[in-house]
């Protein structure tokens, strides 16, 4: 599957220090692989190292009306007598920037703008005010969050409309790593731990075998560049073949 032009101008703004080459390639191709691979290595940090040990965020959704759906955050194993900042990482922006300043840790650990103080995030209209963060997502896009404060930190993806499918109890997921699907981070759970998984990818009729390892404790991943050379939209396939559970997902992606 060739990667078009327009996706290889969207992750040349997202370059990072990763060195790979890909044979048989073109420079704009492969410095576009070399983007993907360095895009999908950040995903999956923000996820799994960010966090300070033993912190986490729990999202609990709150209210789910047409295209928008709200969230408090809940949080573990950090202090609670700082100010935080909560970080947003959105999908098609090249780095985290902060969405709210000022943030405390109430109780039962919920994010809230306390209003106490001058430095504290308030809301006029009462104290100790919960943070109710409202999203209007695409599907399969994921919001990633942070709350910081120096060294002490805890984070979260959040899919509020995701892309799932299922078969025989194994699960795969997918999520818009860019605005238009150019880049797709694949997730998969309850496969028979510690065995090959194979999947096919199909778009236009271009189809792209994909071979990836399951870990011990029945999980994978790998990401897919959908787009087809000379194609603006289209819908790709993804469908586990050869194995007990073959579960498969569908996606749009372009304009």
């Amino acid at each position: 599957m060739k990667i078009s032009p327009f996706l290889a101008r969207n992750l040349a703004c997202l370059l990072m220090c990763c060195s790979i080459f890909v044979s048989g390639q073109t420079d704009v191709e492969a410095r576009a692989a070399e983007a993907s691979q360095a895009l999908v290595k950040g995903h999956i940090a923000w996820r799994t190292k960010l966090s300070s040990p033993g912190a986490s965020i729990q999202a609990k959704e709150i209210a789910r009306a047409e295209s928008l759906v709200k969230y408090n955050l809940y949080v573990s194993g950090l202090p609670t007598d700082q100010l935080y900042t909560l970080m947003t990482w959105p999908v098609g922006q090249s780095k985290p920037s902060p969405m709210m300043q000022g943030v405390s840790i109430g109780k039962n650990g919920i994010v809230m703008c306390a209003g106490r103080t001058p430095e504290q995030c308030d809301d006029s209209s009462q104290k100790d005010d919960p943070a109710d963060l409202v999203f209007g997502p695409a599907k399969g896009e994921p919001y990633r969050l942070a709350l910081v404060s120096g060294e002490n930190r805890a984070a979260i993806v959040i899919v509020p409309d995701p892309i799932t499918g299922k078969d025989k109890g194994c699960t795969l997921n997918v999520q818009r790593l860019l605005p238009r699907f150019e880049l797709a981070y694949v997730t998969g759970s309850g496969f028979p731990a510690n065995s090959d998984a194979s999947f096919d990818g199909e778009s236009y009729g271009e189809k792209h075998p994909v071979r990836t390892k399951v870990d011990s404790e029945g999980n994978l991943q790998f990401a897919l560049m959908p787009f087809v050379s000379g194609k603006q939209k289209g819908t790709t396939t993804v469908q586990g073949v050869g194995m007990r559970c073959s579960p498969s997902i569908k996606f749009d992606w372009g304009q």
